[in-house]
């Protein structure tokens, strides 16, 4: 079976994982082909793995008219069974194209939530479009199910389930904190991750250190806010890093901050658990699907950077609720975030899809 991946945003983060996880996981039963953004971190990381890849320039406007054209020709070069598109501007792009293969649809989060009301109206249709489309949809997270129910974008959508995310425990680094007072960031810098939040709960964190791996649209007036709150000494900036090299650095926090707007259900979340680094995380989404608060992790209902201060305190001042919720959380991505089941979900989809 020819399976083709189309994801639209091949830069590092929850959905990149995702794909390498499938790639790497279900290559053993499986043709795999990839077209995604051109010399993207994705692209890069599947050609290492031996996939076939071809890129496209997804990004030079909203609606390029000219993509769907290029995306049927390459479709069709390639001469796939089954189609398996990764987020809304994938899947809109494909269904354009009018080709009739058989299109699974994967839902990385809805990113319509917070935009203007004309760019909602046409995300809104967009996403309509695809899931009319699809043979399979996919959610990550029961969250997104509901929003999309919400919004009557489910219409004609028969055959949908939620898959979670999987991990394994023996594939991620072991924690080792630098020092209990030195917390992290991991992600994109983009309005939707608000990282100028986590700077104002470093005013709150006098003796506290940071690192933010990332990169992004609002980097530069990143930069300047560290510099005009005075945080030059005590907020280092990395930059973009791999996937690997990221997961390292997660390992030497004692805490990783998440104070996104929205979500989908976020791969950091599950990796910071099973590297044994307590998560504290504004509660928006799908988060309390993964996150037990007092349990597993810690979330706040407030975007204060006050409170989530007060949280990261509570972990690093308390060695034995530090262990209770590292144990607690390594035990449910152990139960509830099995890779074998995750990929065995997929697989099966896709042989249900490729026959339909």
């Amino acid at each position: 079976m020819r399976v083709l991946q189309i994801v639209a945003d091949g830069k590092p983060g929850g959905g990149t994982t995702h794909v390498l996880q499938i790639l790497k996981g279900l290559r053993h039963a499986v043709s795999f082909q990839l077209i995604t953004e051109e010399q993207s971190y994705l692209m890069k990381e599947a050609g290492a793995l031996g996939i076939p890849c071809q890129g496209l320039r997804f990004f030079i406007s909203r609606l390029n008219l000219a993509l769907p054209f290029q995306l049927r020709a390459l479709v069709l070069a390639l001469q796939p069974d089954l189609v398996h598109v990764h987020g809304g501007r994938a899947g809109f792009f494909f269904a354009l194209s009018l080709l009739k293969i058989p299109m699974v649809y994967t839902v990385h989060g809805f990113h319509f939530i917070e935009k203007s009301p004309r760019i909602r109206r046409m995300a809104l249709m967009a996403e309509r479009w695809n899931f009319r489309r699809a043979c399979h949809s996919i959610f990550v997270s029961k969250y997104d199910v509901t929003l999309a129910e919400n919004s009557r974008l489910l219409s004609g959508c028969d055959k949908r389930v939620v898959i979670y995310p999987g991990f394994s425990l023996k594939n991620l680094p072991k924690a080792h904190p630098r020092t209990l007072l030195h917390i992290g960031f991991l992600g994109r810098l983009e309005y939707q991750k608000d990282p100028l939040l986590f700077l104002e709960m470093m005013a709150y964190l006098p003796e506290y250190s940071a690192t933010i791996v990332g990169d992004g649209a609002l980097a530069p007036m990143i930069k300047q806010e560290i510099a005009k709150r005075g945080l030059c000494g005590r907020v280092h900036m990395v930059g973009e890093l791999s996937h690997g090299e990221a997961l390292e650095i997660l390992a030497t926090f004692s805490v990783v901050v998440l104070t996104s707007r929205w979500e989908g259900l976020p791969v950091l979340v599950l990796e910071s658990m099973g590297i044994g680094v307590p998560v504290v995380s504004m509660n928006v989404s799908g988060l309390e699907e993964i996150i037990h608060h007092e349990v597993n992790g810690m979330l706040v209902e407030k975007r204060r950077g006050e409170d989530l201060a007060d949280k990261v305190r509570i972990i690093t001042h308390n060695e034995g609720l530090r262990a209770f919720l590292i144990k607690n959380a390594q035990a449910t991505i152990h139960e509830e975030f099995s890779m074998d089941n995750m990929l065995g979900s997929i697989l099966k989809i896709y042989q249900e899809a490729s026959v339909a």
